[in-house]
């Protein structure tokens, strides 16, 4: 089982997580003020409920570092020997389920005080969080303190864009589930889910599946060039058994959350890679082409080579946060490459003139489907004019870049 540190690690990924678009803005020779520093914010509850209620700022580590500041205020005021750790495994309902050192999984209550503490989120705790767990005079277990968290995975929630939902939380890796056909292949999907690995500095896998029913050297090779691992799967054909050995091998002992579209095949490929556990296998429509869900809430495993299986239910969109075109190119590495040879520092690589990364695309440096997502995150995700970039897109590409339904 991966192992991840304790306090001092959380607080340190959290700055790391936090100052992640300020290096790379650095890198590029971008500045940008950005507000508030909860570094320097006491341990004061009034001002933690303040910042709390605060807009969302432009990435997922100041969500983090809020997370953090609470945890150690709650900590200090519960300082309660009597607790016992465990780990977040699953939701029924309001109950949160806890798994002990022992492996023994428990429903447990959440201490009104934390669930006050933790606006802004959909959830106050994610899969994978660490809690301390009292006993009341009753026998109930109770949900008194969170410790920091080392990382976690965001996206905006799809109800409410004002909300972010924290999906999983001190995680080792983000393994993009896809379908090469039925559903068909959305990389504009697989680039958002790759944008929110890159957003938390966690490492991200890309799992083409279903590979019997058609060819997927052209999506494979698109991401192999941006150096993420790729494999190429199918769990109806044994000639790719020793792809999904290989996919188990880069896994093993670690963290792993598993996330894709609807239908894509995830629960089938989570058995094929994990025998022991037995995923609910659906189906996928035959009129529309898309997935029916069958993995309906987040739910944590223990498995026997010490890894540990997060499953998260299939998508059919996906919000990513971020502040502004600049952000957003910054985080797409074959864009950002090319971003400080544009004439404008600002560019946002739609309208302007000279503009390096349009001319990547022109010339093939830079695939039309990776700029076609990025200007679908502005188009949708930050409501920007896109207009100017007819001359590449046509105005119904952006739905098909976009990888939503």
């Amino acid at each position: 089982m991966s192992t991840r540190g304790g306090k001092d690690k959380g607080h340190q990924n959290a700055g790391l997580a936090r100052n992640g678009i300020a290096r790379l803005r650095r890198a590029h020779s971008k500045s940008r003020t950005r507000p508030g520093n909860l570094q320097r914010l006491e341990l004061d509850e009034d001002l933690l409920l303040k910042h709390s209620d605060d807009a969302h700022a432009d990435t997922s580590g100041t969500l983090l570092a809020r997370f953090n500041q609470m945890s150690a205020h709650l900590n200090q005021a519960s300082n309660d020997t009597a607790c016992v750790n465990g780990e977040v495994c699953g939701f029924e309902g309001p109950t949160i389920v806890v798994r002990f050192d022992d492996g023994e999984e428990i429903p447990c209550q959440l201490r009104r005080r934390i669930k006050k503490l933790l606006r802004g989120e959909k959830s106050p705790l994610a899969i994978g969080d660490r809690v301390r767990v009292s006993t009341t005079a009753e026998g109930d277990r109770v949900i008194e303190g969170v410790h920091p968290r080392d990382n976690q995975l965001v996206r905006r929630d799809s109800h409410n864009a004002s909300l972010d939902h924290v999906f999983a939380a001190n995680v080792d890796a983000l393994v993009v589930v896809s379908a090469v056909r039925d559903p068909h292949l959305k990389t504009g999907l697989i680039d958002r889910y790759l944008l929110i690995a890159a957003l938390a500095d966690i490492p991200a896998v890309v799992v083409i599946n279903k590979c019997d029913l058609a060819e997927s050297d052209t999506a494979a090779e698109l991401y192999k060039r941006l150096h993420i691992p790729v494999f190429c799967t199918s769990t109806t054909s044994p000639h790719y058994l020793p792809e999904i050995a290989a996919l188990r091998q880069h896994l093993r002992g670690r963290a792993c959350v598993f996330a894709g579209h609807s239908g894509v095949g995830k629960s089938s490929l989570i058995n094929a890679l994990y025998p022991q556990f037995q995923a609910r296998v659906g189906d996928v429509s035959q009129v529309l082409h898309k997935g029916r869900h069958t993995t309906t809430s987040a739910r944590s495993y223990l498995l026997d080579d010490g890894s540990r299986l997060i499953d998260t239910p299939g998508i059919r969109e996906l919000g990513v946060r971020v502040a502004t075109a600049v952000d957003a190119a910054l985080l797409y590495s074959d864009i950002a490459h090319y971003h400080p040879q544009c004439r404008f520092p600002n560019c946002s690589h739609t309208h302007e003139p000279d503009c390096a990364v349009k001319q990547a695309v022109r010339d093939g440096h830079i695939a039309l489907s990776r700029y076609g997502s990025f200007i679908s995150l502005l188009a949708h995700d930050l409501g920007m004019d896109v207009s100017g970039s007819r001359d590449l897109l046509k105005p119904g590409d952006l739905d098909a870049y976009a990888g939503v339904e």
